[in-house]
Parts: C-alpha cells; structure tokens; sequence
C-alpha cells in the first residue's frame, strides 16, 4: 500500500503513526517505484537531504521508525515530531466507544433492536424511542435499562440534548462529553479484567493437575502464540459477479477471513446482503484476500488496536466500499 504525501487536511496523531509504518514498508518494497518514492519522501530530513536516491536506498537498513515519524510531520506542515504530536494533543476530539466491548459485559439479557441499515434503525428511535448505537456492520436501538446494566446514566440530560442518535448527534459537545463516560466505563472493565483471568487460570491449573501432558501441550501452545502472533491487518471479501466488496479489519487477519468463509457456507446471516449474494452467485464467484498487515510497532506505548483502525480508515478511504460498491455501511 503507498503512501501519497499530499494530504487535505491534517491527518489524526495516529494516522500519522500509521503512515509513519506504511512508510518504512514502502521503502522495504520490492517495487523500484515505490521503494524509489519512499526513498525521495525521506530526503526532506537532514540526515537524508545530500544523498541520491540510490544511496538512500542502500542505507534503507539504517532508516528507522523516528525518521519516518520525522518525515510525516514535516508533511504536515511541523519542524519536527515532537511538535506535531503537542499539535495533535493540544485538539484531540472525545475518545473512540468501543460498543462491542460494552455489550460483552451485559450479553444477551436485554431485548434490542437490530437493523443492517441505519435508515431502519433511525426511524425505530423516531417511532419507538431509545438510544441508537453502531455495532461492527450493524445498528441497534437499546432500551434504558441496558444503559443502567453498563453503569451509564439514561437520564444524564445530554442524551436529550445530542438526540438519542450516536451516528447523527444534535449537539456534539454533549456527544463529545457521553463518549469520554461511556470510554471510561470500557477502560473500567477492561482493568477487571486480569482478575477474571487469573482467577481462570488458577482454576484451569487445578482442573488440569491429573492431566500434566496436556498441561505441558497447552503451555507450549500459549508460549508459541506470544512469541508469533496471527498477523493483524485490513481484509477484503469480494464479489466477481457485480464488483462490490467487504472492507474490514482484525486482529487476526486470516482468522476472519476463515470466519466469514465459515459464516457464508453454513448460512449464517450476521452479514445479510453479502450472504444474500453468495447464495445467488455461488462460493465460486467470491475471493477473500489480506489487503494489508500492520507489523508490531517497535515504539513503547503504542495501541495496536487504533493503529489499525485508522489502518482500515485508509482502505475504506481507498475502496468506498459502501451502497451499490460494497457491503460496508457508511458511517459503521
């Protein structure tokens, strides 16, 4: 994936960090060209600025992540990264609500509303009431009590005053102060969480104590897995038939490309239209592809999580995968 230098407007702090990486993966390319447009993006720096292309080239091996970090603020209009980065800070928005981590928290107790079109779910609140949320492709309409299960006040008087509608907010400072109580109560759970998973452990140590070959086996298993993660990437799902598409993100890539296979051949329907498709055109007609893997950052305090988010922000940017295009739905 190659990187244009030009940008409309100021990219997000970790969208700078995202382009920092596609940066060093196009110089390591093995396109000339774009090995070629990578090498001439790093001569704005210093250290760089003398060299030919080729000499760039030969010390690619020397170039790491600070000078493509170096080279993306100076694109952006900023002497060095230290000062995009205070830039960036300085008008950060609200925090990202990670809907699908709330949910887990409550399972399947509460009785939502769900829609695979934002239309559908928008006139459900019209007519129905509730608070209307994204979740992964889909849309739902929950009822106050799940708001009250997530620890989140219904009656706080900026669901009245952003609409009850978190796509299509009426007031966005009231929206802006929603998402950082509601990120705070994902954050909160998130730090039970090793609790839970200790205690898990304990007992799954105690279960497994007759048992030591299996014991030693899934030890083995879990060492292998940390030391060589699945890679995590942007994904693609396509149709022959009409060119439409699927746009998507995990982190573990290929892992989703199998689910979704699994998904569409054993009927299930948690994409609807795709699979309304893949039973007119047949499995022959679909390709599922990695469009693109998010190497491990070697900078401290790096979230994998966002980076690939905006990872997939740039391939829906790229695609539009979205309406007569694609099976993505604007605004998910």
């Amino acid at each position: 994936m190659g990187t244009d230098a030009s940008t409309a407007a100021p990219l997000s702090l970790q969208e700078c960090k995202v382009r920092a990486s596609i940066l060093l993966k196009d110089l390591d390319a093995p396109e000339a060209a774009r090995a070629a447009r990578a090498a001439e993006r790093l001569r704005v720096l210093p250290g760089f600025a003398g060299l030919s292309l080729g000499e760039v080239l030969a010390r690619k091996d020397t170039v790491r992540r600070k000078h493509a970090l170096a080279v993306i603020a100076r694109e952006q209009g900023h002497a060095t990264w230290v000062e995009l980065k205070a830039a960036r800070e300085g008008e950060a928005g609200p925090p990202r609500v990670d809907f699908e981590h709330l949910l887990s928290r409550v399972g399947g107790a509460h009785l939502n509303r769900w829609f695979t079109s934002y239309a559908e779910a928008a006139a459900s609140l019209r007519t129905e009431g509730g608070f209307l949320f994204p979740y992964r492709e889909q849309f739902f309409v929950c009822e106050a009590s799940l708001l009250e299960a997530l620890g989140a006040d219904p009656t706080d008087a900026d669901w009245a005053r952003m609409g009850r509608d978190w796509l299509a907010p009426r007031d966005a400072e009231a929206w802006s102060r929603l998402a950082a109580k509601l990120s705070l109560l994902t954050a909160s759970h998130a730090s039970t969480s090793p609790a839970v998973s200790e205690t898990r452990s304990s007992m799954s140590t105690d279960e497994s104590a007759q048992t030591p070959g299996r014991t030693s086996r899934r030890s083995e298993l879990k060492r292998s897995y940390k030391e060589a993660p699945p890679p995590m990437g942007v994904y693609a799902v396509r149709c022959l038939a009409n060119g439409k598409v699927l746009v998507g993100a995990s982190a573990n890539v290929q892992g989703m490309l199998n689910r979704i296979r699994f998904e569409l051949t054993t009927g299930m329907d948690r994409l609807p239209t795709l699979l309304e498709d893949w039973r007119r055109y047949g499995e022959a007609q679909f390709t599922f592809e990695v469009l693109d893997v998010l190497k491990p950052s070697e900078e401290p305090g790096v979230d994998a999580k966002e980076e690939l988010a905006v990872l997939e922000a740039l391939w829906l940017d790229r695609l539009k995968p979205f309406g007569e295009s694609g099976y993505n739905m604007q605004g998910a």
